[in-house]
């Protein structure tokens, strides 16, 4: 198995624990050829029919005054957090020390843009306007991430949300919403995408995680914070000459996966109280609090990994997308993102999967 590469054997399989089902080049290419939107004119730097459309429907779904695409996300906060910091004068930002800005993106916002991160809460949860209260200094911005990936998909509640954007909104503050997965938050909160945003001055979403499409990004907000944006767009690289195959996935996945999420939060709270019944398994949070959350394992990393891969190649099934040590010995973290390719499952052969990975790691 050591010299078999993980991403080939994945390539093999036939079933997925987590997500959607991925698609080789040739369905890519001939899904966005079926699509009505590949009759339209070629979008040239940005502008186009469809890249415009897209926009538009964004920003109002999000209830916001204006919307820009962008091909990445790591791009589009960057622009955002510049923008409102010049416009404060300050250059420090509050964010989570868990969050994908602060984690994910090998420093972009400290070493492009020159911003300085103010870290706030603790790692195993999102951070409240009494963590905000602790801070002591001017900030050009405060930034939540909906949900916070790296804590377990976690969210604040609906009246601590308030709490913060209150808060920023008397500190004469700027508050962006890092909203990669607010598609998915929206059941937790039993609120429109528009109620969410309007907490925000300034929003991100994305269109490849639980959308499926290729990749991409819309940044909303006030017209003039969005024409600012579009002069950083072009200042980071990011107004390509085309970007059609990204307008087209966005627009089909929006459509088609939108209306699903709220099945597959409920579908994730099943299976997190199933795989309770597991010994030693724990969910975490538990119900979860979108489509996603953490599994910790009572088995070792190194041998998780080796039995995930021999199950993979024997029974063509794909559990996990990775496994993390963690600060207790012989307790491994996994996660579980509910998609399309989940809901294929029954809950008793998610159960019975989990059961025999760990049961082949222990035996490792």
């Amino acid at each position: 198995m050591a010299d078999i590469n993980p991403l080939e054997i994945r390539s093999k399989c036939t079933r997925f624990l987590s997500g959607h089902y991925s698609r080789t080049q040739r369905q890519w290419l001939e899904q966005m050829a079926a699509s009505p939107l590949a009759g339209d004119r070629l979008d040239v730097y940005s502008e186009g029919p469809a890249i415009q459309a897209l926009e538009q429907e964004v920003a109002e779904l999000l209830g916001k005054e204006a919307a820009v695409f962008m091909h990445k996300g790591v791009i589009a906060q960057q622009i955002a957090l510049r923008v409102w910091a010049d416009r404060t004068h300050h250059n420090t930002i509050a964010l989570h020390p868990q969050s994908h800005i602060d984690l994910d993106e090998a420093n972009a916002y400290e070493r492009l843009t020159r911003l300085a991160g103010v870290r706030v809460g603790k790692d195993h949860r999102p951070f409240t306007a009494a963590d905000l209260e602790n801070l002591h200094e001017p900030l050009g911005a405060v930034t939540v991430e909906l949900p916070l990936r790296r804590a377990g998909y976690k969210l604040v509640s609906w009246e601590e949300l308030n709490a913060i954007a209150e808060w920023t909104r008397r500190q004469n503050v700027p508050l962006h919403f890092d909203g990669a997965r607010l598609w998915e938050s929206a059941p937790f909160y039993g609120r429109t995408y528009a109620e969410i945003a309007a907490l925000a001055d300034s929003v991100y979403v994305s269109f490849y995680k639980g959308l499926g499409g290729l990749g991409g990004c819309i940044l909303a907000g006030p017209a003039d914070f969005i024409n600012e944006a579009k002069v950083w767009r072009t200042r980071f690289g990011g107004n390509l000459f085309t970007i059609f195959p990204y307008i087209i996935s966005a627009t089909e996945g929006l459509h088609a996966q939108l209306p699903k999420f709220a099945g597959f939060h409920a579908r994730a709270g099943e299976i997190a109280k199933a795989l309770g019944s597991l010994p030693g398994v724990v969910a975490v949070p538990d119900p979860p609090h979108t489509n996603g959350f953490q599994v910790y394992l009572p088995a070792e990393q190194a041998a998780l990994q080796k039995a995930h891969l021999e199950l993979a190649a024997r029974e063509g099934t794909w559990l996990f997308g990775g496994f993390e040590e963690t600060a207790v010995p012989g307790v491994t973290m996994a996660e579980i993102v509910v998609g399309d390719a989940t809901i294929d499952w029954t809950t008793a052969e998610i159960v019975a999967a989990v059961g025999k990975l760990i049961e082949l790691g222990n035996k490792a």
